[in-house]
């Protein structure tokens, strides 16, 4: 909805535009430069340019290699070469369905696609936000919606490998196996790299089989990551950034905080998973997850950097900690001005609707003020069987709307 005409005498204030995603950030001004200086254009898929990075041919060279130091044959090294090309592809394939999730959701909401960077990183999806909206509850609610929309791809590409994979058992096996069971002995033998099938196959089948198995799992591993792996720049962390001001209406220094704590640990881990690895096997491809923990180390000292300072809306991640128009009362009545102020918001964004009161009624004293009130400990633990008196889900915050 557009803003209230402005009192004679005030000037209108207009909403900028929504920058860019992701600028300013470490993963974002790499990917940028890398896709202007070391990337090949592939072609438009859905108004969407799509760029290849050149360290994804360095990666496959050296994946190749690797692999064919192993066999002595010229037949052999040909599967393998074939196999590892056929994998390269899976992978840019399924990162690419995954980065329109998010464009083809930012171009339904309003946004544009500037172009997708397929790298050894994964994928960026470089877009705009909708223009034109001036409520944080829409403004929230539309990144949640972009962000959300990748994960939720594999909801689609897993069970179309499944498919695939369950043609491959039909055309090659004899009658009486179970298609359902030889697929998850084979997705829980994946540590071994050769999916396991019944009895033996012909190259081709075996390799349309490990193809097809490596889809589902490859599709599971990227859901698993980017979702419950919080750690900057995995959606995981734009997930529980957005979620908490929108659900419980935590403000974005408080958000920052949060994705601050979770991040460490969580880059913590995946060095020294990638040491092991590196220990273990030798292999240096591996050490790309250690190198993207370091990468998110660093920006999230940023992010500490920046909520120290007050300046988060900055970062592309917290872009709506600042609002552009601030609610001021003069002899006229209320009106609206521009922002001019060069920090954060200390306000929450939203009062997060019942579930941000619920939550908050955790910190509500009691009437007695001797103890934390009980309801709304029990209601935040148990939502659907404990119900809150309006009376203790408290008023709605300064600056928020009505959930």
């Amino acid at each position: 909805a557009a803003p209230p005409p402005a009192p004679p005498g005030r000037p209108r204030a207009r909403a900028p535009a929504r920058p860019l995603s992701p600028p300013g950030a470490m993963f974002g001004a790499i990917g940028r430069q890398s896709s202007q200086d070391m990337a090949v254009r592939l072609g438009t898929i859905c108004k969407a340019e799509v760029r290849l990075s050149y360290f994804v041919f360095l990666a496959f060279g050296y994946s190749v290699l690797r692999q064919m130091t192993r066999h002595a044959s010229a037949t052999e090294m040909f599967w393998v070469l074939v196999k590892e090309l056929g994998d390269q592809v899976i992978l840019m394939g399924t990162v690419l369905c995954h980065e329109l999730g998010h464009g083809n959701m930012a171009l339904y909401l309003g946004g544009t696609i500037e172009y997708i960077l397929l790298w050894v990183f994964g994928g960026i999806c470089f877009s705009t936000r909708p223009t034109g909206a001036f409520d944080n509850d829409k403004l929230l609610k539309d990144d949640l919606l972009v962000v959300a929309a990748g994960p939720a791809t594999h909801f689609v590409q897993a069970p179309a490998w499944g498919m695939v994979a369950w043609l491959v058992f039909w055309l090659v096996s004899p009658p009486g196996l179970s298609a359902w069971a030889v697929i998850k002995a084979a997705i829980k033998w994946w540590p071994i790299v050769e999916f396991p099938f019944p009895f033996p196959l012909s190259n081709l089948s075996a390799l349309f089989w490990g193809w097809a198995i490596g889809g589902i799992y490859l599709n599971i591993v990227l859901f698993l990551f980017n979702v419950f792996v919080p750690m900057y720049p995995s959606d995981g962390a734009k997930l529980l950034v957005t979620g908490l001001m929108f659900f419980v209406g935590v403000t974005p220094r408080t958000a920052a905080l949060v994705l601050v704590l979770v991040t460490v640990p969580c880059a913590g881990l995946l060095i020294l998973h990638a040491l092991h690895g590196l220990a273990q096997t030798g292999n240096y491809m591996g050490t790309l997850s250690g190198f993207m923990a370091v990468m998110s180390l660093s920006e999230a000292y940023k992010i500490w950097q920046m909520r120290n300072a007050k300046r988060l809306h900055e970062h592309s991640l917290f872009a709506t900690a600042r609002s552009w128009r601030r609610e001021e009362r003069d002899a006229l009545g209320n009106f609206r001005s521009i922002n001019t102020s060069a920090f954060d918001d200390e306000a929450p964004l939203t009062n997060g609707g019942f579930c941000g009161r619920m939550c908050r009624s955790l910190f509500q004293r009691s009437q007695g003020g001797a103890s934390w009130s009980c309801a709304g400990c029990l209601a935040c633990l148990f939502p659907c069987l404990v119900r809150v008196q309006a009376r203790d889900l408290g008023q709605p915050l300064a600056g928020g709307s009505p959930g």
